[in-house]
């Protein structure tokens, strides 16, 4: 009996920071940017010095834009640009904008409007986790409407001020 009577007290002290470790959309409002991207993959390694990068949070939206890599992208040059300078000029361009819900520590974005049409066709999706930690988010793709993402990367984005 006393010792139901210690779990009990035990978790209902415990029970408060429980609820505050679990995320809130309102948490998650503002802007972030990318500071670390941790790969996955096979043969990849991690991006401690990223290109610029913005992630915000409104309301129930979401909208970012991100370059992808560690190296600068290169200029258009001022002349009718070629298939391969446009490509290594937009490839490593990501932006998307949508509706995002929280449930747990999933995380679920359905673009509106995104740089690739495939990304906002009708049922598409993208599913993460996520940890918040003060002005720290860590989130890491789990899965598309296409299915398990292969080799995600773990982005670290802090809050801007």
């Amino acid at each position: 009996m006393r010792s139901a009577a210690l779990a009990v007290g035990l978790a209902l002290f415990m029970a408060p920071a429980g609820l505050r470790a679990q995320a809130t959309v309102q948490d998650l409002q503002g802007a972030w940017r990318v500071t670390e991207v941790f790969a996955s993959a096979p043969g990849s390694r991690a991006i401690t010095s990223p290109q610029p990068s913005l992630l915000l949070f409104t309301g129930r939206y979401y909208s970012y834009t991100l370059i992808t890599g560690d190296q600068p992208r290169p200029d258009l040059p001022r002349r009718a640009a070629t298939a391969a300078e446009l490509l290594r000029v937009w490839n490593p361009f990501s932006a998307n904008a949508g509706t995002f819900e929280i449930e747990g520590s999933t995380m679920t974005r359905r673009p509106i409007v995104a740089k690739s049409p495939d990304a906002m066709a009708p049922g598409a999706f993208n599913e993460y986790t996520f940890r918040l930690s003060a002005d720290t988010l860590w989130v890491t793709a789990v899965r598309t409407e296409a299915g398990p993402a292969i080799g995600p990367a773990t982005f670290k984005y802090e809050r801007l001020r």
